[in-house]
């Protein structure tokens, strides 16, 4: 019986310490509006602290340290809030306005938050949490093809595709597809029709070029389907259609409008010029050494 009181007597001791460790002043949620902020956006960020404790607290402090690795300034706002006293089992929303620095690049950025506040022996205690904020916009990627772009029928053409990214984020991991989809009639692909680009960064462009033969009954336009594949900063996946309208031409078409040059027989002609000259110096000079004998 002795044994059961005293394991029982410890056990509380335990439980009591326990709760004494685990209790304190700190961060139960935290929310942002809108979630995912903009480069030059401001942002509302709400922080939801509680006291655990089982007694008040007093001159209750929250900070965030907007540090040179922390892309966002106060907005309106100080970066501090101050609270008189926060009672036990109290909870308490700190809202703070900040602005998502133009030059700030997209991803999940922690800022650190620091709580100081007295307790009920007048004693300064300080802790440190973090928090998290999300600079994200999504990427905008545009595709081009050069106008003097010419496919000839019965001929290998070159197909370069440009692919420019106008927007604030960069796009990771970007896959470029012509006509994921099957076949098209009057056009062969010679090179892989699924291309990797790679990395894009804002206010940056990539090329890709690709080997088609145009067929012989190719249609005069012909429509050929674009598919990217890319994820954002934050790894979301976005996939992007559009569909090209290209003309085909004859060869002689496409001389006759200036999308190539017209094929200059006059080396040709010069040589041949050489040739013959050549052959009737010789010649002649054959006859006059006959002559001189």
């Amino acid at each position: 019986m002795k044994r059961r009181v005293f394991v029982f007597t410890i056990g509380c001791l335990l439980a009591l310490l326990m709760l004494q460790f685990v209790s304190s002043v700190s961060i139960t949620r935290v929310s942002s509006t809108p979630e995912e902020v903009i480069q030059g956006q401001t942002v509302e960020l709400s922080i939801d602290v509680k006291n655990t404790l089982e007694y008040d607290v007093t001159s209750l402090n929250i900070k965030l340290n907007l540090g040179e690795n922390v892309p966002f300034a106060p907005y309106q706002s100080s970066s501090e809030k101050f609270l008189d006293v926060l009672e036990e089992r109290d909870s308490k929303t700190f809202r703070f306005r900040l602005i998502a620095l133009p030059s700030a690049e997209s991803g999940i950025y922690k800022i650190p938050v620091i709580i100081t506040y007295f307790d009920d022996n007048n004693s300064l205690t300080a802790k440190n949490e973090l928090v998290s904020l999300i600079i994200n916009s999504e990427p905008e990627l545009r595709i081009s093809v050069d106008d003097s772009t010419a496919l000839i029928r019965e001929m290998e053409n070159a197909l370069s595709i440009k692919v420019v990214n106008s927007g604030m984020s960069g796009a990771k991991f970007v896959y470029l597809s012509l006509a994921p989809s099957g076949e098209l009639k009057g056009v062969r692909f010679l090179s892989e029709k699924e291309r990797y680009m790679g990395d894009i960064d804002s206010d940056d462009f990539d090329s890709v070029e690709y080997k088609i033969y145009i067929k012989e009954d190719a249609p005069k336009a012909i429509s050929i389907p674009v598919r990217l594949k890319f994820r954002d900063a934050t790894n979301k996946e976005f996939v992007k259609t559009e569909t090209l309208i290209l003309k085909t031409y004859s060869l002689k078409e496409a001389e006759e409008i200036g999308l190539v040059k017209k094929k200059s027989y006059f080396p040709y002609i010069i040589v041949i010029i050489l040739a013959i000259a050549y052959i009737i110096y010789k010649r002649l000079k054959k006859r006059k050494i006959k002559k001189n004998r």
